[in-house]
């Protein structure tokens, strides 16, 4: 154990955010902190394990609402509290954030700190949107420090009253982690070897949805656009890519006429997600809600241009008209609209696309984020960790 440094504690709900989001920002933070990862260990069990310089505790927390388990989750993070003393913890997803930041707050923790990355409740209507949006409210009361992915999810969190005035930080110009642009690049032997697996033929034009299988995430939207555009475009292709975590399949086929089925492929989750990208023309992110979209800077790094719904979050990733297009939630019509474009204008895709790609080297490279999170935490001991 390194007891000469200070303890940090990264508590989350499940794995699957460390593993995208936070695994380069903490191979760095081990060489300031002794860290300790606290999530259900039983969870997200397709993923490799994390192999990090770190302690791993098993809280059992579980995405979805349970009283219950979520009570004695709490009490598990409450007992970890107390035997470790940390100086530091860190929160990336709401109930993990809730649950933490409680827990920290109980043990007068010094630096409680909580990453918001997109609102459960933002898409809700109704009393649990008004329960969700108290429960996230009182995290960042809780924190002693509240850090946000994008400029437009700040000004919307400060709107709803969620977040207090300049108590919210946006370090860079946004993201969690930014692109690794070594991984995340154009890739033309990819493209056709991803192609020829999946029986894709050269010429079609692909159109990818890269994420997490959700109704949130606008999934049955873009079936139904694809549904519509693919009945003329008869080159055109879509790949669902990422875990079906909402049991939609079946759904998603009955949105889709019999004889377009072939054509419209899922294919689950997968740790190599840039090379599905790079099989792929552009990407389709029809989100109900968002914290930043990072699949929308992976796919420009890639050398795609995306479509995205008009809403905080995804505003920040895709520039409309310059390096992407975006569309109302909800709108199929309009989703359609922009995939038939899209197919039709492969010299108008490939500005966007190019547009998209020098933005992201501009702005969110990877060691650049990472540099700015890692100095964050650093700057919170001063002298201390220096």
């Amino acid at each position: 154990m390194k007891r000469n440094l200070p303890r940090m504690c990264v508590i989350v709900t499940t794995p699957m955010a460390i593993h995208f989001f936070f695994r380069p920002h903490l191979r760095e933070l081990s060489q300031y902190f002794d860290l300790t990862l606290a999530y259900n260990q039983q969870s997200d069990q397709y993923l490799q394990p994390l192999n990090l310089p770190a302690s791993e505790v098993d809280v059992g927390l579980e995405r979805k609402i349970t009283p219950l388990r979520d009570l004695l989750s709490f009490l598990r993070i409450l007992s970890l509290f107390r035997r470790k003393h940390f100086d530091i913890v860190v929160s990336l997803v709401p109930k993990a954030g809730l649950l933490g930041m409680l827990a920290a707050w109980v043990f007068r923790v010094p630096h409680r700190v909580h990453i918001f990355q997109g609102e459960v409740w933002a898409a809700r209507r109704g009393p649990m949107r008004w329960l969700l949006k108290s429960l996230d409210s009182l995290t960042a009361r809780l924190a002693t420090d509240v850090l946000v992915v994008s400029a437009s999810e700040r000004s919307f969190m400060e709107r709803e009253g969620v977040i207090p005035p300049n108590k919210g930080k946006i370090l860079g110009a946004g993201s969690i982690c930014g692109v690794d642009t070594a991984r995340f690049r154009p890739a033309p032997c990819v493209r056709d070897l991803v192609r020829a697996r999946f029986g894709i033929p050269e010429q079609a034009v692909v159109c990818i949805f890269l994420g997490r299988l959700t109704i949130d995430k606008g999934v049955l939207e873009l079936a139904k656009a694809f549904a519509q555009s693919a009945e003329h475009k008869t080159d055109l292709w879509l790949l669902l890519v990422g875990p079906d975590e909402d049991q939609i399949e079946q759904r998603l086929r009955e949105l889709v006429p019999e004889e377009l089925n072939s054509r419209m492929l899922t294919l689950g989750f997968t740790e190599h997600p840039e090379q599905f990208l790079a099989a792929a023309d552009f990407l389709c992110l029809p989100s109900h809600r968002e914290g930043f979209g990072m699949v929308v800077i992976e796919a420009a790094a890639v050398g795609i241009p995306a479509i995205g719904t008009r809403i905080h979050g995804i505003t920040d990733a895709i520039e409309d008209g310059c390096t992407g297009r975006l569309v109302a939630v909800g709108d199929v019509n309009a989703l359609a609209g922009a995939i038939t474009r899209w197919c039709e204008y492969p010299q108008e895709r490939s500005s966007y696309a190019a547009r998209a790609h020098d933005r992201v080297k501009s702005l969110f490279e990877q060691d650049r984020v990472v540099r700015e999170y890692v100095e964050f935490f650093r700057d919170l001991f001063s002298g201390e960790v220096h």
